[in-house]
């Protein structure tokens, strides 16, 4: 098809990258990027990917997240608070993004990698998805804001509250085909975390592993996942 263009958008307090293809084919990609140090931990991270899907026709919409980018988690009730926007926000992302000409809202598809992915699952039974990629998530949030950073409450409440939000909580309510990609050599989640939450989720499911850490940088980690795309937006 061939031809695209990028614009900068805001979609209820998020900025947004929005990769429109010169002819939509009615698929779409919401890209949710992970958190890190690295230059890419941004809505940038797969602003490549998105404009290879751009010249075969597909929406893109890839949002700048915010927690913990804006705002670094602290106790029981903020983060709890924190979660639930973001969850929020990344619906009302999803409904833009339907909403645009020549997006068919029954073809949108979820790609997420590390707290991308986390937030993501969060949406599940709210938004009608057709496949989901779920790329190097833990089962929950307090795996990683109990391990990197103060937390001023009891650390088993703290637990206990956000069990709910919890990734291993929120997947089972998807409603679509999911690939879950994870590096062998991740040094954050380990393999046995990695499958408490494939087995919590419901089938169509996939289990894919790399010979990588968390960055999950190798090339047959993005074409594997391109590979879910087009199966789960039947691009042709």
């Amino acid at each position: 098809m061939g031809g695209w263009h990028t614009d900068e958008i805001e979609i209820d307090s998020l900025e947004a990258y929005l990769v429109k293809p010169a002819q939509p084919s009615g698929a779409a990609v919401i890209f949710l990027h992970w958190f890190d140090e690295a230059p890419n931990a941004n809505r940038s991270q797969f602003l490549g990917e998105a404009i290879d899907l751009a010249q075969r026709g597909v929406t893109s919409l890839l949002p700048q997240l915010t927690f913990p980018w804006h705002a670094p988690p602290n106790d029981t009730e903020n983060d709890l608070r924190r979660v639930a926007e973001e969850m929020g926000r990344l619906r009302a992302a999803c409904e833009h993004l339907a909403g645009i000409d020549g997006v068919e809202e029954s073809r949108l598809v979820m790609v997420g990698h590390d707290f991308g992915a986390m937030h993501g699952m969060g949406i599940f039974g709210d938004v009608d998805l057709a496949g989901a990629v779920l790329i190097a998530p833990t089962a929950r949030w307090s795996d990683w804001f109990l391990r990197f950073w103060e937390i001023d409450s009891d650390r088993w409440d703290y637990m206990r509250s956000l069990h709910r939000v919890d990734p291993v909580t929120t997947v089972s309510h998807a409603n679509c085909p999911l690939l879950f990609q994870f590096g062998k050599g991740d040094f954050y989640i380990a393999a046995m975390t990695g499958l408490e939450l494939f087995e919590a989720a419901p089938e169509p499911k996939e289990l894919k592993t790399y010979e990588c850490g968390h960055d999950m940088g190798l090339g047959q980690i993005k074409l594997d996942r391109t590979v879910f795309i087009e199966r789960a937006l039947d691009l042709r």
